[in-house]
């Protein structure tokens, strides 16, 4: 026994033919590829530009602090050279022909000149005897001389370290005015004398601030606990380090925040004192370049972001242009298409219903012919006037049957419903039987109407779904070349309205059910058919939101089903199961 095959349309070979696009759907298309587009390349761009800009911004800082490095280094370096030649001067002041130990009165004022020639930020001079006491002096402060500096710290600490000189704190001392010190120590027949010159700390200010890395940056030298030794014309009181940084070789660098201003800062230990050199400049100044590439770049990427919305909103709408006019071009072809299919099945029809037409002409000759020999003279009939009433009437009759069948033949050709509208199933598939009607009378076939009652209302276009379900029943009846039975029936499954249309004819084999879908596919001979039928229709149904199967088993029949979206309005109620023959 042949076996029953199964085939579902919308998982077939034909790919779905969709309801036509208007406008609005294009429209919609374009802006979704417009935002798809921008996000696809403005994104990727971003996060580069992010990723470089980051990475561009750390390269940048770095050279900063750098560059801030390398300006502390040279400055610690050459305040370094300026204590060296400040001690060197005493060594050589030490060495000066004629100096004697103490001084001789005057020799003092002689020395302190060649120094001050030397450097101006000397400020005067003394000699201490090994127990302390200033026994020669120099300079604005004369009452000093003789004064007993055993006491001093810096003193204490001169003879107590190994290094032969000493570089002082800034301090008042007994002239109570800032100031710092560098003192020598000499051996003069086995006894410690001191060499003491006092230099400007305003004057020495003014050197360590001289260089600078941009406007606004200042320079300072500062203690082992933190505090200036050094004043500058933007010298704060607000305490520099909370904690002084452990002194290191290296040259240190942070961002810190003084008196409400934010700092870039470098730190670098002086090797001849305990003091270390400070560079500070304001952080919007020292990243200006920074400020500048950012805004470099932000101008970039606005003009490449515009350029991208010019590309991608000019690109898509001629893009999706082409997309319309390409649609417009499908459904266009579809319709001609669907208007081929329908004439070709009225050609189908054209011989049944001209057999049907015939029925009636022979009638009105054959009434016009008698009612002619009746009015002949030569035939002497009599005439009988209500016989001739009853053959005119006759003749009226075939008339009128002629011109019903015309009148659906032509009403199912010329009919355009151009858009999808509430519609009663039962009655369109109604409308179909009763074109075909005589067509299947001459070819003994029965048609079995098995409808459904309430059943929902479908969307559909009424002209398509007429030539579906002619295209169906044509197929139905090809099947059946000595005659048989065709049942349609409707059913509601769930939220889908169903159309059975089930035949008794030859079947299918699997290889031509999954051909059926394919456009201008026939199993007809040349000239009967187009291949267009079942083609067209597997579109129309899938363009109302349905699908179509099909069952065949060979020697029994074949049963194509639709299913199509159910619509909320219910119909009138229809009758149930008939029969016509």
């Amino acid at each position: 026994m042949a076996s029953k095959t199964e085939l579902d349309g919308a998982g077939g070979p034909m790919p779905a033919q969709g309801k036509p696009h208007g406008h609005a759907y294009f429209e919609q298309l374009r802006r979704r590829l417009r935002w798809q587009l921008l996000l696809v390349y403005i994104v990727p761009l971003l996060i580069l530009s992010a990723y470089f800009h980051f990475e561009y911004s750390a390269t940048l800082r770095q050279g900063v602090h750098n560059h801030l490095k390398s300006v502390a280094e040279n400055q610690r370096n050459t305040v370094d050279l300026f204590l060296k030649e400040r001690v060197a001067d005493l060594r050589g002041a030490f060495r000066s022909k004629g100096l004697t130990f103490p001084p001789a009165p005057g020799l003092m004022n002689s020395v302190l000149e060649e120094l001050q020639r030397g450097s101006v930020t000397f400020v005067d001079l003394g000699m201490f005897d090994p127990a302390g006491t200033l026994v020669s002096y120099a300079g604005p402060y004369p009452s000093l001389t003789g004064k007993d500096y055993s006491g001093e710290s810096w003193f204490m600490k001169l003879n107590n370290q190994k290094r032969d000189f000493f570089i002082s704190d800034v301090y008042l001392g007994f002239r109570n005015k800032p100031h710092f010190i560098v003192a020598l120590r000499r051996a003069i027949e086995g006894r410690d004398w001191v060499l003491r010159a006092s230099v400007d700390p305003q004057l020495f200010g003014a050197f360590v601030a001289s260089s600078y890395l941009v406007k606004d940056t200042e320079a300072f030298i500062i203690n082992n606990i933190g505090q200036r030794q050094t004043l500058s014309v933007t010298a704060t009181p607000v305490r520099e380090f909370s904690r002084v940084p452990v002194r290191q070789p290296e040259t240190l660098t942070d961002e810190v925040e003084v008196a409400g201003q934010k700092y870039l800062r470098a730190l670098a230990w002086l090797t001849e004192n305990d003091w270390a050199l400070v560079v500070r400049v304001p952080r919007d100044k020292a990243y200006a370049s920074l400020s500048g590439a950012r805004l470099v770049m932000a101008g970039i990427m606005l003009v490449a972001i515009c350029a991208i919305f010019v590309v991608v909103l000019g690109g898509t709408k001629k893009m999706v242009d082409k997309l319309e006019a390409t649609d417009k071009g499908r459904e266009e072809l579809r319709l001609q298409l669907f208007s081929a299919a329908k004439l070709a099945s009225v050609g189908e029809m054209a011989s049944g219903v001209a057999h049907e037409i015939n029925n009636p002409l022979a009638i009105i000759y054959e009434e016009a012919s008698m009612m002619e020999d009746i009015m002949d003279p030569q035939f002497q009939q009599k005439f009988d006037q209500d016989d001739f009433r009853e053959r005119l009437g006759a003749i009226k009759d075939a008339t009128l049957r002629g011109r019903a069948i015309t009148s659906k033949l032509m009403a199912f050709a010329r009919r355009h419903d151009p858009d999808p509208e509430s519609s009663d199933i039962n009655l369109l598939i109604d409308r179909v039987i009763d074109v075909k009607d005589m067509d299947f009378k001459i070819s003994n076939i029965e048609v079995l109407k098995d409808y459904a009652e309430d059943l929902p209302w479908v969307e559909v276009n009424r002209n398509q779904m007429d030539q579906v379900f002619l295209n169906l029943l044509n197929n139905a009846k090809d099947s059946m070349s000595k005659g048989g039975r065709i049942t349609v029936r409707t059913r509601l499954e769930d939220s889908w309205v169903r159309i059975d249309v089930e035949d008794t004819g030859c079947g299918m084999p699997r290889e031509v059910m999954e051909k059926v879908f394919f456009p201008f596919f026939t199993t007809k001979g040349v000239g009967k058919g187009t291949g267009l039928g079942l083609s067209i229709s597997h579109g129309i149904v899938e363009s109302f939101g349905g699908r179509i199967k099909l069952r065949s088993k060979l020697g029994v029949g074949t049963t194509f089903t639709i299913f199509l979206p159910a619509g909320a309005k219910l119909k009138m109620k229809t009758t149930g199961t008939t029969s016509i023959a």
